[in-house]
């Protein structure tokens, strides 16, 4: 039996993440809050939250070494996450740290997910895999999308930070945790992170050598298709402005290592496409759901 989870919350974290709990409507895919109360020795703030087995890192780290999730359950996360985040913004809110550890899971049993696979023949038999209810938690860095920034400089777990957050900026809002979404489902599918920097200029190296870098001039490749991940001015002057740094031109993302240890597809096929191991309704996330083949790094 789960019991309700306690967790302790300090100042200044606590105001905002009690006012965001309940100016948020409840929701199946949002940790529901049950009490608060506050220690009078140490005064902390204790919230009681719905109990769940454990987050999404933990799910995906279980997968390490083995196969990787079921088409159709990286479907029922992606749909939860997305029912959750919009949820979020429709009420006036944006999380603000998106990541795996703040995506909170609990099996609820076995299912049979029809193969989502581009490649599996049509009458291909159905995966077995677990299926999962997942809820969006932490909400100490939410703030409301209407609050007037400049916002604090820090949010988000590194690698699941946009660029203008890592470029300084003081103004964004809710596209910060769609681009965290993006990364947190790039890492469902592949089991391991996207973009692991390990320092702010290596994470914005890391993005431009998928996405391409955000510079004036553009080339194509040899399937007619512009290179570069789109003409982007603020972006070049607040690297030039916060960081002294001009973006470099890149090539595209050909040198990128698509091979995957954890994917069955044929070489051929992974040769041809950097989406192979991305089923048709994750295709339109971005062409950057790609596979690092190298080891696993240390999360940071």
């Amino acid at each position: 039996m789960l019991l309700p989870r306690l967790v302790p919350l300090m100042s200044p974290l606590r105001s905002f993440a009690k006012q965001a709990l309940l100016a948020i409507p409840l929701h199946p895919n949002i940790i529901p809050l049950y009490d608060s109360f506050l220690l009078p020795e140490t005064k902390e703030l204790y919230f009681v939250f719905e109990p769940m087995e454990g987050h999404l890192y933990q799910l995906i780290k279980s997968r390490h070494g083995r196969r990787p999730f079921a088409g159709g359950l990286v479907a029922s996360i992606f749909r939860q996450i997305v029912q959750g985040l919009h949820h979020i913004h429709a009420s006036g809110y944006f999380h603000r740290d998106m990541k795996p550890e703040n995506i909170l899971v609990t099996t609820t049993g076995h299912l049979s997910y029809r193969n989502l696979s581009p490649l599996a023949p049509r009458n291909a038999p159905p995966e077995q895999d677990v299926e999962v209810s997942v809820k969006l938690a932490d909400f100490g860095l939410a703030r409301e999308t209407r609050s007037k920034p400049p916002y604090t400089e820090y949010v988000s777990t590194r690698w699941y930070r946009a660029p203008e957050v890592l470029l300084k900026s003081r103004d964004y809002s809710n596209p910060v945790d769609m681009w965290a979404l993006g990364t947190i489902m790039a890492e469902v599918v592949n089991l391991r992170p996207l973009f692991p920097g390990k320092k702010e200029a290596d994470q914005l190296f890391l993005i431009t050598q998928v996405l391409g870098d955000p510079c004036e001039n553009y080339s194509f490749d040899g399937r007619g298709k512009q290179i570069g991940g789109g003409r982007w001015d603020g972006g070049v002057q607040m690297a030039r402005d916060n960081f002294g740094f001009t973006f470099q031109k890149v090539s595209g993302a050909t040198n990128l290592p698509w091979s995957s240890p954890h994917c069955n597809f044929p070489r051929s096929h992974q040769e041809r496409s950097p989406l192979f191991l991305i089923p048709p309704f994750l295709q339109c996330l971005s062409s950057a759901l790609v596979t690092y083949s190298s080891t696993i790094p240390q999360r940071v």
